[in-house]
C-alpha cells in the first residue's frame, strides 16, 4: 500500500508501506497534493474548508511473482521508483488485514498522461497465508477491472516489445469497431500483465496529413465520447475501470461519498428492449496537481444480480485504488455509513506518514484505500 504528499522524502513513502524499518531514509520522491477540480461536487472539512477527498494518489495491484510483474511494466518503460525484500511488515499487514504474512513490494512510477506528477502502482507479493488465483477471470467478470495508459503513435510497437520480452498476452475480446488493420498502427488493445490485470494500451497518434485540427477537449462529467479528453497530454496513465455489479449504487458511493464527478446513471432500456453495459466516467483530481483521472464504472448487464466476489485483500490480481483525504475520520465515518466494510485490523491504522484505512465499496467490494498525511 502507498500514500503521497505534498512534498516528501521516498522514506516516508517507503514506510507508509513496507514497515517502519525501512522508513529511515532513502532517495526523494516528489509527489505534490494539491489541486481541485469541480469542487462543488465535495463535501469540505469542517476545519478548513478544504475538500475531504483530495483526489487520487495511487493504484495497487497483488502480484503472483513479483519479480514477472515489475518485469512487464519496466518493459512498458515504467521505472522502479523502490523496492524491498521479504519481511514481515505489521503495518502493512494491519492495513490490509494479512497478519503474520510475509510481503515484498515494487513501487512502479508511471508517468502520468495529464500531469506532470507520476502516477504511483504498488505491486505487493504475499506468502505465509492463504491466497485466491483470479488472475483468469475475463474482462468482464465481477473482481477484474483494467488500468488505460496512454501510449504514443501506435500500439504495435509496445506490444512488440512485450512479444521479445516473453510477456505479450492479449486476450480474447471483441473490441470496438472490429480488428485492427493488418498493417499501419493500432489506435489500441487490451494486454494483460502476469497477474491477469487488464491493461488498455490506448495510442495518441499523429494527425494524418492535412487534417483539420481537433476540436476542444473537456475533463469533466459533461464530456461526451466524442470530446472527452480521453489522451491527455503524453504518454502514461490515464484511467482505471472497476466493473460493477448494480450502476446506480456504484456510483451513489464513488460519486456521493468519495466525491467524484460522475454523470446520471442512464435510463434503462424501454420495456422489451436490449440491456446494454453502462458506463460511467467519473473525474477525480489526481492527488498532487490540478489535472483530473478518471475512475470509470462498468455495469455489465450480465453481472447485475450476482454477488460480490469473495475475493480478500492478499489475492493474486486483486487491486485497490487508493484516496488523499484531508480528514480521514470523516471520510472513514461517511463510508461506513454508506455500506462500506473495513478490511483494516481494528479501523484507522497509524502509519509511518500518516493514517490509513482499507475499505471495500457496497456494491462490488472493490478495494479502497484512504490515507491522511501527517500535519506539518
Amino acid at each position: 500500500m502507498m500514500s503521497v504528499t505534498t512534498v516528501r522524502g521516498l522514506s516516508q513513502f517507503v514506510g507508509r508501506h513496507i514497515g517502519a524499518i525501512i522508513a529511515t531514509g532513502a532517495a526523494a520522491i516528489a509527489i505534490t497534493s494539491v489541486g481541485m477540480a469541480r469542487a462543488h461536487a465535495r463535501a469540505a472539512s469542517p476545519d478548513s474548508g478544504t475538500p475531504l477527498v483530495v483526489g487520487m494518489a495511487f493504484d495497487g495491484h497483488q502480484a503472483a511473482n513479483l519479480d514477472n510483474t515489475v518485469k512487464f511494466y519496466q518493459a512498458l518503460g515504467y521505472p522502479v521508483a523502490s523496492r524491498t525484500d521479504w519481511k514481515v511488515d505489521k503495518v502493512a499487514n494491519a492495513l490490509g488485514g494479512t497478519k503474520g504474512a510475509q510481503s515484498r513490494t515494487a513501487v512502479i512510477n508511471i508517468p502520468s498522461s495529464v500531469a506532470d506528477k507520476p502516477f504511483p502502482l504498488i505491486l505487493r507479493e504475499y506468502k505465509g497465508i492463504e491466497r485466491k488465483d483470479w488472475s483468469n477471470l475475463t474482462s468482464s467478470d465481477l473482481g477484474a477491472g483494467h488500468m488505460d495508459v496512454t501510449v504514443m503513435d501506435d500500439c504495435n510497437p509496445v506490444m512488440d516489445t512485450l512479444k521479445a520480452a516473453g510477456l505479450l498476452k492479449v486476450p480474447n475480446m471483441a473490441l470496438p469497431g472490429g480488428p485492427p488493420p493488418p498493417n499501419g498502427p493500432r489506435r489500441f488493445v487490451f494486454v494483460q500483465d502476469p497477474d491477469g490485470w487488464f491493461i488498455e494500451l490506448f495510442a495518441k497518434m499523429k494527425p494524418a496529413a492535412g487534417a483539420p485540427p481537433e476540436g476542444p477537449k473537456v475533463s469533466n462529467s459533461s464530456a461526451t465520447q466524442q470530446n472527452i479528453e480521453r489522451l491527455g497530454k503524453q504518454a502514461g496513465f490515464n484511467h482505471i475501470g472497476l466493473n460493477v455489479i448494480d450502476a446506480t449504487k456504484a456510483r451513489d458511493f464513488y460519486s456521493g461519498v468519495l466525491g467524484g464527478d460522475y454523470p446520471p446513471v442512464p435510463a434503462p432500456p424501454a420495456a422489451g428492449g436490449r440491456p446494454t453495459m453502462t458506463m460511467l466516467n467519473g473525474w477525480y483530481p489526481q492527488a498532487g496537481t490540478d489535472q483530473n483521472v478518471r475512475l470509470e464504472l462498468l455495469a455489465n448487464p450480465g453481472n447485475h444480480d450476482k454477488p460480490a466476489p469473495d475475493q480478500h485483500f492478499a489475492d493474486i490480481g486483486t487491486n485497490y485504488v487508493g484516496f488523499e483525504v484531508t480528514d480521514i475520520d470523516a471520510v472513514y465515518a461517511k463510508v461506513k455509513a454508506a455500506g462500506a466494510i473495513t478490511v483494516s485490523d481494528g479501523g484507522i491504522v497509524k502509519v509511518a506518514d500518516g493514517r490509513a484505512v482499507v475499505v471495500r465499496d457496497p456494491d462490488v467490494g472493490g478495494f479502497v484505500e484512504l490515507w491522511q498525511p501527517k500535519k506539518k
